[in-house]
């Protein structure tokens, strides 16, 4: 099989191109960084920065293009957070119908923020969306896949929570200050987080092109801890005090509206569609994937 991939570069994108192509698997990577592509997807991905250079038939298409939305947001970041999910998935959605041989299956990105700030709810696939700009986004975002829903193309939407990663992400951000002894909870620290390892996500995806999950599916473990416990436990995996706690208002000064709908805001999410097509997680609990991820953080 032959995937197209939009993000190919990303932190999940590499390691999605390398479990796709270790399985014997042939991969194009759509990548304004396309030189680099054979050294951070592997050597036999193939590169390109338009679709018009994109070699058919494409049996899958796998689409977690996005500027970085972890950052305090003004006007152009807005935008631009804004226009690399949205142009993109409209070019690759507009691009796969007009294909004479339409892609199989067409996996594509979505966030946690859909479902807004939601307290102790436990959020599954059919919950409401939210209110605020990540949420409004993600319903946009999702619903740019529907003409090829309507014509007949079977699409994944993938619902990531946070992932856990020694590589980048939120935790490489976190991992100075609590090693230090500087890190602590966020605002009241009551606050549910959803996350997954990095490793559990890649075989989320393959798990979902398999079996063809036409649907949207929470990318997530089933053990969402609070804001609290997720300090807590990250203290106690590097040995290190961790009650450093930050105000809520000093959140809301460095990183303003960002901080609310993400760092403050309350997620509990099931993954109900992974556990329903019987995938099974590597790491489902918050202790053993900090024991796989940071077992030996102490030493370096």
């Amino acid at each position: 099989m032959h995937c197209l991939i939009s993000g190919g570069t990303g932190l999940i994108g590499q390691l999605f191109c390398r479990q796709w192509l270790a399985r014997g698997n042939g991969i194009t990577v759509l990548s304004r960084r396309s030189q680099q592509v054979p050294k951070l997807c592997g050597p036999t991905a193939r590169a390109c920065t338009r679709l018009q250079e994109v070699v058919p038939p494409v049996d899958l298409v796998v689409n977690l293009a996005g500027e970085p939305i972890a950052q305090r947001w003004n006007g152009h970041h807005r935008a631009e957070i804004r226009r690399s999910r949205l142009e993109t998935t409209t070019q690759l959605v507009q691009w796969s119908l007009v294909q004479a041989q339409r892609p199989q299956y067409f996996l594509s990105g979505s966030a946690v923020g859909y479902y807004g700030n939601c307290g102790d709810d436990l959020l599954q696939e059919n919950s409401s969306p939210g209110k605020g700009f990540a949420a409004e986004l993600c319903r946009e975002w999702e619903s740019l896949t529907a003409p090829l829903q309507q014509a007949g193309v079977c699409v994944g939407i993938m619902r990531t929570s946070m992932v856990l990663s020694r590589r980048g992400g939120v935790l490489k951000k976190m991992l100075p200050a609590f090693r230090f002894g500087l890190g602590g909870p966020m605002g009241s620290g009551e606050q549910w987080m959803s996350w997954i390892h990095e490793y559990d996500l890649v075989n989320l995806m393959l798990h979902a092109i398999d079996n063809h999950l036409c649907q949207p599916f929470n990318a997530c473990t089933p053990e969402a801890v609070t804001n609290n416990s997720f300090a807590r436990q990250l203290s106690e995996q590097l040995h290190r005090p961790g009650g450093m706690r930050t105000p809520a208002w000093v959140l809301r000064l460095l990183f303003g509206e960002m901080a609310q709908e993400l760092l403050l805001a309350s997620q509990k999410m099931e993954p109900h569609a992974a556990l329903n097509s019987n995938f099974r997680f590597c790491y489902p609990t918050l202790e053993q994937a900090f024991a796989d991820l940071l077992g030996n953080v102490q030493q370096n």
